[in-house]
Order: C-alpha cells, then sequence, then structure tokens
C-alpha cells in the first residue's frame, strides 16, 4: 500500500506547475546571506555574498519576508509556525527534500529563484520568491546560489557593510539603496 506522502506529492507538483529540473551548462555560485538590512526608505533589502569571493547581491524584500528570515538566522521561533516553517514542513510531510535554492535571473528589475527538490526519485525544480526560497533553505539547511549570470546582469552598486564600511556589490535594475539604517549580519550558516 503506498504512503499517503506519495499520493499527495505527484499532486502538489503538477498544481505547482514544476517540472523536471534543467540540466543545461549553467554555473551556480553558493553565496550565504550577508545581512538583512533596512534602507534609507526603511525598505528591506536581503544581501547574499558570494562564498570564497568579493561578490554580493542586494534583493529588495518584503517585510515579512525580512521578518522572517531574520528570525530564522537568530534562531527565534514563533509559537505558531509562519508560512516558511508550513512550507518546509509540508515538502518534508510528503517524503520531499530541498536540496538546494538558487537566484537564477533577473528580468525587467526582478529577480526569480528556484527551490530545487528531490521527490519520489526526481529532481523537481519549483519556481519562488528568491525571499521566500531562501526563507525555506534556511530552516532546511539547504544550499543558497545565484546563478552567475545574474551577477553580471546586476553590475555594481556600492553600499556599505555591516560596519559601515563601503563595499562594492551588483546592483539591481531598481533604484539601490543610499544607505543602511540597520542590519541582522551573519558571516557563514
Amino acid at each position: 500500500m503506498l504512503q499517503r506522502g506519495k499520493l499527495l506529492l505527484p499532486l502538489v507538483i503538477a498544481a505547482f506547475g514544476c517540472g523536471d529540473a534543467d540540466t543545461t551548462d549553467v554555473v551556480d555560485v553558493p553565496v550565504r546571506i550577508g545581512m538583512v538590512a533596512l534602507d534609507s526608505r526603511n525598505e528591506p533589502v536581503l544581501v547574499l555574498e558570494e562564498e570564497g569571493g568579493s561578490r554580493m547581491l542586494p534583493i529588495w524584500i518584503g517585510l515579512d519576508a525580512a521578518h522572517s528570515i531574520t528570525a530564522e538566522m537568530e534562531q527565534h521561533r514563533p509559537p505558531r509556525p509562519n508560512t516558511h516553517d508550513l512550507a518546509k514542513r509540508v515538502i518534508q510531510g510528503l517524503d520531499g527534500e530541498i536540496t538546494k535554492v538558487v537566484v537564477t535571473k533577473l528580468q525587467e528589475g526582478t529577480y526569480y529563484a528556484i527551490l530545487n527538490l528531490v521527490a519520489l526519485g526526481r529532481i523537481v525544480e519549483i519556481d519562488a520568491r528568491p525571499s521566500d526560497a531562501i526563507a525555506i533553505a534556511l530552516r532546511a539547511k539547504a544550499p543558497i546560489f545565484v546563478r552567475a549570470t545574474v551577477f553580471e546582469e546586476a553590475g555594481e552598486v556600492v553600499i556599505p557593510d555591516s560596519k559601515g564600511k563601503r563595499v562594492e556589490s551588483p546592483r539591481p535594475r531598481h533604484d539601490p539603496p543610499t544607505g543602511i539604517s540597520s542590519a541582522t549580519s551573519q558571516r557563514s550558516l
């Protein structure tokens, strides 16, 4: 007899319009969360730092996602699960495993990401907002990557690091922050 999770997971995969992973020649660069900060307009910015390199990628995110990411980084557990906790539990409850997150492209000022899963012996890619995918990856202890082409497309911008020192980082197509007003920093995951 099949387990309930083995019956439901294919339905979940089909419902989200997911497909098998494409194995074309792409380079995914490992990154870590450098900081979650507020820009001068008090908009949250998630800064991804290249592992073993100097490139950084600022991604403007929503306040709820910023709270969820920083809470997980600081190991603050809410009394009830939030949406990212729920997503991780659903995936694991259906015998899926989160293997990695990849920020895949920058299109018209918007970043895109995929959440990679192994489910029923298949590699599955699920389209997701980078902030949601990263919040789930943190909870699952899954690695985070940025496609090399995204660093190239983003360009360069100068933003201060957590010590107030100005550092170079890739620039999104929309206006970058003029300064960071507060920050939570984590050097390694």
